[in-house]
Formats: C-alpha cells, sequence, structure tokens
C-alpha cells in the first residue's frame, strides 16, 4: 500500500478540500522556514549518514526532525487556528482543547504519518474526540514540513540522494511522478 500523501490528508474532508489542500501546502512551507532555521546539528548528520549509506526513505528511517516540543505545539497551534478560521471550528475543537492540556502528540502524529501508520492517528482522533480526517489533516502538514525541511537540507549539504529502483522518492518514500514528488517536493525545486 503506497504512504499517503496530501490529497489523503484531505480526502474525507466534509468541505473546502480545494482550500484545505492549499491551507496544507503554505503550512508545510512554513514549518520548513522554522525547521531549516532549527534543526540541531546532531539530526542534520543523521539525515546525510541515513543517505550517504542508501538507508531510504530517509525522512521515514530518521524521523521528523527533532525540534523543541514547543515548536511543533506552535506548529499545531498555527494550523487549528486556520481550520477554525476556514469554518472548521467545531471540528478543531477537540484539537484546541488537547494542545491546551498539552496532550496533543504532534511529533508522533507526524511521524505515523510518514510511515503510514494510520492506524495510530485513527487510534489518536478517538482518543481526543475528533474526526479522523482532521487529526490526519494535523499530521500530514507537520510530516509534509519534515520532509520538506530534510530534503532542503540534504539538498543544501550537497548529499540529495537518486531515486531507488522501486522509483518511489529517496526522501519520503512517497510515489514519484516523472521524477518528481508533491510531498517533500524532490526534484521540483
Amino acid at each position: 500500500m503506497p504512504l499517503p500523501g496530501l490529497l489523503n490528508a484531505v480526502a474525507y474532508a466534509p468541505r473546502h478540500r480545494g482550500e484545505l489542500l492549499e491551507m496544507l501546502e503554505e503550512t508545510a512551507n512554513k514549518i520548513v522556514e522554522v525547521m531549516k532555521t532549527t534543526m540541531p546539528r546532531h539530526a542534520i548528520n543523521l539525515y546525510t549518514m541515513l543517505a550517504s549509506a542508501k538507508a531510504l526513505p530517509v525522512a521515514v528511517k530518521g524521523g521528523p526532525p527533532p525540534l523543541n516540543p514547543l515548536q511543533y505545539a506552535d506548529f499545531a497551534a498555527d494550523i487549528i487556528a486556520r481550520l477554525e478560521s476556514t469554518g472548521f471550528y467545531e471540528e478543531a475543537r477537540p484539537l484546541r482543547r488537547a494542545l491546551m492540556l498539552g496532550k496533543l502528540p504532534v511529533y508522533d502524529l507526524a511521524r505515523s504519518y510518514l510511515l503510514g501508520d494510520l492506524d495510530s492517528i485513527v487510534s489518536v482522533s478517538r482518543e481526543l474526540g475528533a474526526a479522523e480526517w482532521i487529526v490526519a489533516f494535523l499530521a500530514a502538514a507537520v510530516a509534509a514540513g519534515g520532509a520538506r525541511a530534510i530534503r532542503a537540507m540534504l539538498e543544501s549539504d550537497g548529499s540529495l540522494p537518486a531515486p531507488g529502483q522501486d522509483a518511489a522518492c529517496p526522501v519520503c518514500g512517497r510515489s514519484l511522478e516523472n521524477g518528481r514528488c508533491s510531498f517533500c517536493l524532490y526534484a521540483q525545486r
């Protein structure tokens, strides 16, 4: 089964799918800018080592960048606020409540989305009393931001790996279309 991409994250939204997809792209790109400037050196070394050892996909093997938990909480707060302003106030309420109580596992959700572990996203959504699609949306935004930051870092270091034999993205493992990845933007910049 292919790993979930950005379209999967909005496929089950009850309305405004196009607007949500655009918001997902914008949010992921904002996250990239923060991650590129705050990614710890040991994480950069890990991703570079994974790329040179051909341990692909790099972002799946290494996980999202290990930032301060407060930075992940800030990403979630921004995503939740944008969802609320787009007309999903009621749907976002369980996420807001969990975030305020410190019980929203943002990093774990992003890691699960990178791995394609949608069962854990379903489990978290049930635990929070939130719609599965909105939890998947949050997870996808942070996961895509993390994968894009890793891709940008590997690109700037000159250690971006080539695609493997399976034609999957060497950074995030998603399917490549015409040699490009819409999730981490591999070969699109």
